[in-house]
């Protein structure tokens, strides 16, 4: 028996539903049709939930498909440059430089020489002080410029009162900043004292400023369409919860928009969710920086599983020389450390030395030279009998190397065999991994699906014909879904561009298929 409803429009009984949040039926497309426009502002696939462990959070309302947009936000409530920003054009974020930078006429922040104004920050300055800002110092890290985005937001005070009261009833978690003491804590007393000292501001209290500064370090994205990147702080977005292994993607338009899409499927009832931190850190680093940056300790299921779903991407290799397990400890979640026993022979090693291993191992990853393959294969072949192959060092470097084969003179037409191999290999089992332990790095799955759909290409011209039309069948494959995972970036990106090649790599390829098929039917 069918579920029936009533009409929107009329009220009479209807079967016709919206097939975007299925909330609202109708007794035809032409009613759907009439109340489409005042549906639009409530048609989401999501509904705002409360609780007192995760605060507000968003849980489907209905199942919601891979690659589906869940949620956009057009612009942000507020963005300007990062709290340790380098002098920049207020308007555009160029990195300026004493020949490039033009004092505005009015507060003295310096722009670039094709911006003319800026935003709130400039009424601010003019009216609070004295003298007009001097900048004279450029190419370095400034600390005129961590109060910008918190004079930004207390000038909407008065100027823009609704983006102010929506701002300030974001999460700041700033008694827990002030409790750790942290850098965080450190940043926020200086940008107070500093917003204190530098502008008039007797009417405003350093409750307010400390608030401000909170929302904006919980609830900032960094936004990569600038070199340096900028901050910004979206209103929907911001009310997603945390986790390590999310469901949800997130990119950015060409105009500084962020669009929300599901990255696994969603199930109607299931919290819709993004990663705040690094999803290719391991755990302690994850838990870590969530912890000194927005407050929580994380105790998601991946953070909950040491093996991080069987990947074993915090192992290292059992120090017993005719053992052939991995170690880990029993759970990373503990505030005590934990010491870490092979899975094998149950022998066990102090945590304290594991960290220092481990902490070596991190000088000479960041000391190795990332753009050259045979610094990647030493590095590879050194900690071969250290860590596991999937351990989060291991990953980031192969994630590196598989990028790098193909890109020295000649391209991948001049790649020796065997190398190639390596590059294919490298993808699949890069993309597999990924799959697992970070479903929703749509951005790095999706340069890896296009490295091996290039490579199967290249391999396909280098083999039979039987041979070549199955690697080009699975070049085709990989093409298609580089390009959906990469579909949404903005095409003033790396990847966003690299989206546009694949798809237009995609009907390259399906022309030589059909080349193919058409022999194949000339043949028999």
């Amino acid at each position: 028996m069918e579920c029936r409803s009533v009409c929107a429009i009329c009220g009479i009984d209807a079967i016709h539903k919206c097939s975007a949040c299925e909330n609202v039926y109708y007794c035809s497309r032409q009613h759907q049709k009439e109340d489409w426009k005042k549906h639009t502002e409530v048609c989401k696939p999501y509904k705002l939930m409360e609780n007192s462990t995760l605060g507000r959070h968003y849980v489907a309302t209905r199942n919601i498909k891979i690659g589906e947009i869940v949620l956009t936000d057009d612009q942000p409530l507020v963005a300007g440059p990062m709290h340790n920003s380098v002098p920049v054009c207020l308007r555009c974020y160029t990195m300026l430089y004493k020949t490039t930078a033009v004092p505005c006429m009015k507060c003295g922040w310096p722009l670039c020489q094709d911006c003319k104004d800026h935003g709130l920050e400039c009424d601010f300055t003019s009216s609070r002080r004295d003298n007009k800002v001097s900048i004279t110092e450029f190419g370095y890290t400034h600390p005129s410029y961590q109060c910008i985005n918190v004079i930004k937001i207390l000038s909407m005070k008065d100027n823009n009162p609704e983006s102010y009261r929506k701002l300030l009833s974001l999460e700041s978690h700033s008694n827990q900043m002030k409790e750790k003491k942290n850098f965080c804590f450190e940043n926020m007393r200086n940008t107070v004292h500093f917003i204190k000292r530098f502008f008039k501001t007797d009417d405003i209290s350093e409750e307010e400023i400390t608030k401000i500064i909170g929302v904006l370090q919980v609830n900032g994205h960094e936004v990569p369409l600038t070199n340096p990147s900028y901050i910004a702080v979206y209103e929907l977005a911001s009310l997603l919860e945390h986790a390590c292994k999310p469901n949800c993607s997130k990119s950015f338009t060409n105009k500084g928009g962020l669009i929300i899409h599901a990255a696994t499927h969603i199930t109607k009832g299931n919290h819709i969710s993004i990663c705040y931190t690094d999803p290719l850190w391991g755990t302690t680093n994850r838990r870590h920086h969530l912890s000194e940056t927005k407050f929580f300790e994380c105790t998601c299921d991946r953070c909950k599983d040491p093996t991080e779903f069987g990947t074993m991407f915090n192992a290292t290799k059992c120090n017993k020389i005719d053992c052939s397990g991995y170690m880990l400890p029993k759970t990373f979640l503990c505030q005590e450390e934990k010491d870490y026993i092979c899975s094998m022979c149950s022998s066990t090693v102090l945590y304290e030395t594991v960290e220092e291993i481990l902490e070596n191992i991190g000088i000479d990853f960041s000391r190795m030279k990332k753009n050259d393959i045979i610094a990647c294969k030493a590095f590879l072949d050194h900690y071969k009998t250290v860590l596991h192959p999937n351990h989060f060092y291991n990953t980031d470097v192969n994630i590196a190397l598989a990028q790098l084969i193909g890109q020295q003179s000649g391209g991948l037409q001049a790649v020796e065999e065997d190398l190639l191999v390596m590059k294919i290999e490298l993808c699949k089992k890069l993309d597999n991994l990924l799959q697992i332990l970070a479903p929703a790095e749509n951005r790095i799955r999706g340069l890896i699906l296009f490295e091996l759909h290039a490579a199967l290409a290249d391999f396909s011209r280098r083999h039979t014909a039987k041979d070549t039309l199955i690697l080009l069948l699975e070049s085709k494959k990989c093409s298609v879904e580089a390009y959906r995972l990469l579909k949404f970036e903005p095409t003033v990106l790396p990847e966003g561009k690299i989206a546009l090649q694949a798809k237009e790599n995609l009907q390259k390829t399906n022309k030589i298929l059909k080349h193919f098929n058409l022999k194949s039917k000339d043949s028999t």
